[in-house]
C-alpha cells in the first residue's frame, strides 16, 4: 500500500516520503488510502468461531493497547522478523493463498510500510470459495474481542496497525471496518501492517510479555530519511528533526534508485559503477556515513552528498571560524550535546573541536563523540560525549 508524495518544493522526486514537517490528521487518512464512512459490512463474512493462529505464548491478561499509526519513514532490505514470523505462521496454518512479500523497492511508488519491512501481503482470490473462508477466519480472529471482550484482541497481541481486504479496511486506530476506496481494491490479496513491536516481534503474541512501545527509527535531519533499523529497540519519542547544517544540488536516492548521479556516488565510493543503489552500495553508503558521522540512513540524502562530494555542496550556517562557532553558541545559551544530537550546535562544536571539513556534518557521530571525550579528558573532566555549557566555556578559551 503507497501514497504517492513529493519531497521538497521545486525538486519532485518519484518514491521519496516527505519526512519533515507532517500533518497528523491529513497524514493518517492518507496512510491507509481514502476511506469513506463506516460501514457494518465486513470484506467477507466472518464465522462465529473463527479458526485463528496457534498461540505462541502463554498470555495473562494484560493485552497492548490498539496500535497508533508509524508512517514508513526509512527503508529497509528485508522483512523485520515479526512480520517474517507472521508470515510464516498465517502460511503454514491457513494451507491457503501464498506469500505475495514483505518488501518493496523504496525507489518506486509512495509511502508504504512494505519499504520499511513492516508489511505483508497474503494473496487469497476473493472470488474462490476457500480462500474466502481462510481470510474469514483469520480476520474474524485478528480484529474480534477474544475472550476479555476487548475490540482486535490479537491485532493487539500482533502489532497489527491496519488490514485492507475486499475493499474494506479494519485500522486500530480507528476500529471497525469502513470502505476503503484507494486504487488497488485488494480483491486479490489481505494486505496487514504492523507496528515497530509487531515487526519486530515484540508483543504478548510471541513472547507473552507487553512490551513498552517501540518508537522505531528516528529522522535526524528534516526532509531526509529516517536512519535504518537496527535491532536496538527506542522506547522514547525521537527528537524534532533539525535543518542540515549542509545540503547538496545532487538527487536523492536510495535502494532501487537508478541513474548517473548514482554512478556518481559508486565512482567517489571507490566501488564498482552499476549506476543502481544495491544493496552492495549502500552497505558501503552506511560504512561511509558511520565513519563521516553522518546518519545511517543508507541514502544518498543531502548531508550524506555534501559530504562526499563537496563541490555540490549548499551551506545553511555561517562558515565560521572556532572563535565565531564557539561565540554564537555561547550567545545561544550553550546548547546540550549528546551522542546523535543534530544541528547547528552540532555544527558548531565541530567547528570549535577543528574537525576536518568533511566530518562539520552537525550530527554527534562516533568521530565528533571521540573528540569530545578527548577535550573533556585533557582538562580534568569526566570522559563521555557530552558538551555543556563548562565545555563551551573552555572551548573559549
Amino acid at each position: 500500500m503507497v501514497v504517492e508524495r513529493t519531497r521538497r518544493t521545486g525538486r519532485a522526486l518519484t518514491g521519496v516520503l516527505v519526512v519533515g514537517t507532517l500533518v497528523t490528521g491529513l497524514f493518517l487518512s492518507q496512510a491507509v488510502g481514502t476511506t469513506e464512512s463506516a460501514s457494518d459490512g465486513t470484506p467477507v463474512p466472518f464465522p462465529d468461531r473463527p479458526r485463528g493462529l496457534p498461540a505462541q505464548a502463554d498470555w495473562g491478561t494484560a493485552m497492548e493497547p490498539l496500535a497508533s499509526y508509524q508512517p514508513q519513514l526509512s527503508c529497509a532490505a528485508a522483512a523485520l522478523p515479526g512480520t517474517a514470523g507472521l508470515r510464516d505462521l498465517v502460511l503454514s496454518s491457513y494451507d491457503r493463498g501464498y506469500d505475495g512479500g514483505a518488501i518493496r523497492s523504496c525507489a518506486s511508488g509512495g509511502q508504504s510500510e512494505h519499504k520499511e519491512g513492516r508489511a505483508w501481503d497474503w494473496m487469497l482470490d476473493v472470488d474462490n470459495a476457500a480462500d474466502r473462508r481462510a481470510a474469514g477466519d483469520f480476520l474474524g480472529w485478528l480484529v474480534g474481542p477474544g475472550s476479555q471482550g476487548r475490540a482486535g484482541a490479537m491485532a493487539r497481541r500482533l502489532g497489527v496497525m491496519y488490514v485492507i481486504y475486499n475493499r474494506k479496511i479494519w485500522s486500530a486506530y480507528s476500529p471497525g471496518w469502513r470502505d476503503y476506496t484507494g486504487s488497488d481494491p485488494h480483491t486479490s490479496h489481505i494486505h496487514v501492517s504492523l507496528s515497530w513491536n509487531g515487526a519486530r516481534g515484540n508483543t504478548s503474541f510471541w513472547t507473552g510479555e507487553v512490551a513498552p512501545r517501540d518508537y522505531g527509527t528516528c529522522i535526524f535531519f528534516a526532509e531526509t530519511p529516517a536512519v535504518v533499523a537496527t535491532t536496538a529497540v527506542r522506547t522514547t519519542a525521537c527528537p524534532a528533526a533539525a535543518v542540515s547544517p549542509r545540503g547538496s544540488s545532487r538527487p536523492f536516492g536510495w535502494l532501487g534508485t537508478t541513474g548517473d548521479h548514482v554512478r556518481k556516488a559508486q565512482q567517489l565510493l571507490g566501488i564498482a559503477i552499476s549506476g543502481t543503489l544495491d544493496g552492495a552500495t549502500r552497505q558501503r553508503l552506511l560504512a561511509y556515513q558511520q565513519g563521516h558521522d553522518l546518519p545511517r540512513t543508507g541514502a544518498l540524502d543531502d548531508p550524506t552528498w555534501a559530504s562526499l562530494d563537496p563541490m555540490t555542496r549548499t551551506q545553511s550556517v555561517p562558515r565560521w571560524t572556532k572563535s565565531q562557532a564557539v561565540a554564537w553558541a555561547l550567545e545561544a545559551g550553550s546548547p546540550e550535546l549528546h551522542r546523535s544530537s543534530a544541528g547547528k550546535a552540532a555544527y558548531a562544536v565541530q567547528v570549535a573541536l577543528g574537525l576536518p571539513d568533511r566530518l562539520r556534518t552537525g550530527f554527534v557521530g562516533q568521530r565528533t563523540a571521540r573528540s569530545v571525550i578527548t577535550f573533556r579528558d585533557s582538562h580534568g573532566l569526566a570522559r563521555k560525549p557530552v558538551v555543556n555549557q563548562q565545555v563551551w566555556r573552555l572551548l573559549a578559551k
